[in-house]
């Protein structure tokens, strides 16, 4: 029981010392700032600042995001258009996206005007 106990803290240890390692892996440790690593003039902060922009790194390129949001535009018409139309409107739901169904609507609203 005690060699149990002794093996799984032994784990628990080495297991805690593995994410530890892997964290600062992962994580760029930079040093503290003290006033000998501070940049003293404006030009050596900005070239600081431009560096640390070039290091950005996108998880989702930019197109790839207007593309995902197009979809869920397109994604949240479709819905609404359907629940406005069968459960507002009392119709079916998939007819919304027939072509008849549209024509319909245009002929009522050109025979009006």
């Amino acid at each position: 029981m005690i060699q149990k106990n002794t093996e799984a803290k032994n784990e628990g240890s080495s297991l805690r010392q593995a994410f530890k390692a892997s964290k600062n892996k992962l994580m760029k440790i930079t040093p503290k700032k003290n006033e000998e690593s501070s940049p003293s003039s404006r030009e050596e902060r900005k070239q600081q600042k431009a560096e640390a922009e070039k290091l950005r790194v996108r998880l989702v390129p930019i197109w790839l995001r207007l593309i995902i949001v197009i979809l869920l535009f397109a994604l949240c018409l479709a819905g609404g258009l359907a629940i406005g139309y069968g459960v507002v409107g009392d119709g079916e739901m998939m007819d919304v996206f027939k072509k008849d169904t549209w024509q319909h609507i245009i002929d009522i609203v050109k025979k009006d005007s």
